[in-house]
């Protein structure tokens, strides 16, 4: 194998194998490696029909999904470099990178509220209906190895990017290096993929090698807790690429999940007495920890920054395999790993197979074919990358044991040379600090005041009121007197600025504690949050103070509360309902929120089993003897319509105008046996669940038991929580049923239809279903809505139209049509 062109002939004889898997917390969605194959190659020929040529850039710049390996696949098969952007940058640094690349086309994402305003810019969420209309590019690329595949731009200490050059030589080397290293990925292997694809240690780890084994990638579509732990839940994962603050927060996970529970205590002993025992021993003795991350979890894989010793020992106490490894993207990117044998805390292992590595005085330097060529379009950068004799620089300072294992110690950049002379590597000190009660977070520093630098801690403290002087003097006394913290500044913001692999960037910190900001209240934060809602309510950022009511002064409407939600979970990686931002729900509150990572309460009035074949025996009974009876005794069904029920291929949300308590019903005995007990019913959720007291409270949550029962409803909520409903509906439409919806959110009260909720067109976006339009007559003739009297016999008309297909139309413009569709009828 010379080329990635050489790995993509490998996809299609694969056929029907699961390649990569989208969840995107409504449905989850597969792509076989036959169809990725086909849809890759349709991807080159839409990119040459834009005027794409072989040689020319293009810029990715998207969130992970089975849609942004599509466009990169199709990138190299034209011929193309791809140019991939960090998901998590803003639009000036994406211009930037467009303006030094000279890209031809764009590639973003309709996730990002900030786009880049360039023309012929194509959305990864289109590329679905796009490509259907393009045919496989047909022209065989053969490209040279050392021809460039792609171009990585470094986040760059000064904040100016470079662009690294990685040829086709150099991603098949290293791929084919990591294989010979770890040799342990089989095709029953499943990758969690949680970094970003801009990032080469999630590209080569989590894409190229499990694809190059015929594995599978999962990608969730936001980084949010609650989403990584229902795809361990869900899906059988074997590997997770991570980062040592993932791993720290959810070790910090487990350790608060065992507190509330008392057996924080019990843990620790265990933990202390289980280090003699074997791997194997060690997960039998921890198996409630193991069977969250399921039966076949195989390893982590930690890159992008030093593993604190203590959160290796943590994992590894309980049995589980941590393979630490160490690289850069200009060494695409790894170049030494642990191996599966041979785990060791504090080291990166030894050097993969082919990669050369020794110290140029305490600096790492290695050679190999995996090694870049140089930075594009920058001949000053690339000189000075090299020795004179060829080996690349890392700017890493480290140690090598005799056996050839290798531990960093730091960036030569970030090392504090004090006025004695002395090295002080920031990183010990962070993790000296981060274990001092009250830091939530720390970032070292060194501060030049004209007699070499002071070694300075920038604090991000925790909510328990701790004293900086205390917490300097606690970690002073467990440092030796040469490398003692002498200085401190509090950070206001809630975050420090991050990389993608979630590094403090120390310049910008750096920058921040020099002009005096860090003591203020202002920041990038504070501004991001800003542009944000003024992007989803298109109020004027000069207008939005801390005290501004989001719905009442902002005008956040419910469409536009669901839009912020999906944003602040990409932007911010949180846990958040829709029902946590309310009427009364300010921007400081708002913040406070994000802050703390406040997690929503999230309803369980969902029932999924009432689907289960058995429960539908039971409604099918109950029709026969109770429901189909009595409807009979006051309706007469007439429908029109059926043949359009024949042109059903899959799930579809079935949308309906709502004339009274009979419509329901109605509807449902109009469908034929195998549509209508695979179809749920969606019903107003606060009609169950409002605040009512004494038996009406009573006999409502038995209409509520009755009705999940007997009718095979579901709750949805008009006041909040939307976004559970939605998730549910997804749920169903993955199991092959379809979704009853009475849009108008509530009875006609005179027959005429009243507009369509701005909700259906979110649903319907999601689901990415068609939509069968049903007109119902005469019910209201039977039972007026809101009138205490007995049924009246009539006659009930319900007509069927033609399924209603959806591509690029947004939400709103989904409801029109719907609605329209249905008044027609």
């Amino acid at each position: 194998m010379r080329t990635l062109v050489d790995l993509f002939h490998s996809f299609a004889p694969l056929g029907d194998k699961t390649a990569l898997i989208n969840r995107t917390g409504v449905r989850r969605f597969t792509v076989s490696y036959r169809e990725l194959s086909d849809l890759s190659l349709r991807m080159a020929n839409l990119l040459a029909q834009r005027g794409v040529a072989p040689g020319d850039r293009v810029l990715l710049w998207g969130p992970n999904s089975s849609w942004w390996g599509v466009a990169y696949w199709g990138i190299i098969m034209l011929g193309a470099i791809a140019v991939p952007v960090d998901f998590m940058s803003d639009r000036a640094r994406a211009e930037s990178i467009l303006g030094l690349t000279k890209a031809t086309l764009v590639l973003q994402s309709r996730f990002k509220p900030e786009r880049l305003d360039v023309p012929d810019a194509l959305f990864l969420e289109d590329l679905q209906y796009l490509l259907q209309e393009v045919a496989p590019y047909a022209d065989a690329v053969h490209p040279d190895p050392d021809d460039i595949a792609q171009l990585i731009y470094t986040s760059g200490t000064t904040g100016n990017p470079k662009g690294v050059i990685l040829t086709h030589r150099n991603l098949v080397a290293n791929m084919v290096q990591i294989n010979e290293g770890v040799p342990i990925i089989t095709p029953d292997f499943s990758f969690l993929s949680l970094l970003p694809l801009s990032h080469m240690f999630e590209q080569m780890g989590g894409f190229f090698t499990p694809l190059y084994r015929g594995a599978t990638v999962i990608y969730p579509r936001t980084l949010k807790p609650s989403a990584i732990m229902e795809a361990l839940g869900e899906e059988d994962v074997y590997v997770i690429m991570s980062v040592p603050r993932l791993m720290q927060l959810l070790k910090s996970s487990i350790e608060r999940e065992l507190a509330e529970k008392k057996l924080d205590g019990v843990f620790s002993w265990l933990a202390g007495k289980a280090q003699p025992l074997s791997k194997g021993a060690r997960k039998r003795l921890f198996f409630p920890v193991h069977k969250k991350f399921g039966s076949n979890f195989t390893v982590f894989v930690s890159g992008g920054a030093p593993l604190d010793p203590d959160v290796f020992r943590f994992w590894d106490a309980m049995g589980f395999t941590v393979l630490e490894g160490y690289g850069l993207s200009e060494c695409s990117p790894v170049l030494c790993v642990n191996t599966i044998d041979r785990q060791v805390a504090g080291s990166v292992g030894p050097p993969l197979p082919g990669v050369e590595l020794r110290l140029d005085g305490k600096e790492v330097v290695v050679k190999g074919d995996n090694v870049f060529p140089g930075y594009y379009q920058n001949e000053d950068a690339t000189r000075a990358a090299f020795t004179a004799d060829g080996w690349f620089k890392t700017g890493d300072l480290g140690e090598i044991t005799p056996d050839g294992w290798l531990t960093i110690k730091g960036r030569e950049k970030e090392l504090i040379v004090t006025g004695g002379g002395v090295n002080v590597y920031p990183d010990e000190l962070e993790g000296v600090l981060n274990k001092v009660p009250g830091v939530k977070e720390s970032c070292v520093i060194g501060l030049d005041r004209g007699s070499g630098e002071e070694v300075h801690a920038v604090l991000l403290l925790d909510d328990s009121g701790k004293r900086p002087e205390e917490i300097l003097a606690e970690a002073n006394a467990k440092l030796d007197s040469l490398h003692q913290i002498t200085g401190y500044t509090i950070w206001n913001e809630p975050e420090f600025p991050k990389t993608t692999t979630l590094k403090i960037r120390k310049f910008q910190v750096k920058e921040h504690v020099k002009k005096g900001a860090a003591e203020g209240s202002g920041g990038a934060s504070r501004d991001h949050l800003v542009n944000l809602l003024a992007k989803v309510t298109g109020a004027d950022p000069d207008q939005i103070k801390e005290e501004s009511l989001l719905v009442a002064d902002l005008g956040l409407t419910s469409i536009g509360r669901l839009e912020l939600v999906n944003y602040l979970e990409q932007e911010f990686r949180l846990d958040i309902e829709d029902s946590q931002i309310g009427p009364q729900t300010r921007v400081s509150e708002l913040r406070r929120i994000i802050s703390r990572r406040e997690k929503g309460e999230h309803r369980g009035h969902y029932r999924f089993w009432t689907n289960s074949a058995p429960v539908r025996a039971l409604r099918m009974i109950g029709d026969a003897l109770i429901n189909y009876p009595l409807y009979r005794l006051f309706a007469k069904l007439q429908v029109r319509g059926a043949e359009n029920l024949t042109r059903l291929d899959g799930p579809v949300i079935i949308v309906a105008n709502h004339l009274g308590y009979f419509d329901q019903p109605s509807l449902m005995f109009a469908l034929p046996r195998e549509i209508r007990y695979r179809t749920a019913t969606a019903a107003w959720e606060e009609f169950f669940f409002d605040d009512y007291r004494g038996f009406e409270r009573v006999w409502r949550r038995l209409a509520y038991q009755y009705g999940t029962l007997f009718l095979n409803l579901f709750p949805l909520p008009q006041t909040g929580g939307f976004s559970g409903a939605v998730k549910y509906m997804g749920k169903l439409t993955d199991s092959g049923l379809n979704t009853l919806i009475f849009p108008e959110g509530g009875h006609s009260q005179d027959g005429t239809m009243k507009d369509f909720q701005l909700g259906l067109g979110i649903i319907a976006k999601e689901l990415g279903i068609p939509i069968l339009p049903v007109k119902i007559i005469g019910t209201d003739k039977i039972l007026p809505p809101h009138q205490a009297s007995l049924p009246q016999r009539g006659t009930v008309t319900v007509t069927f139209g033609k399924p209603l297909h959806f591509r690029f139309e947004e939400p709103a413009e989904i409801v029109v049509r719907a609605q329209q569709a249905v008044a027609e009828l």
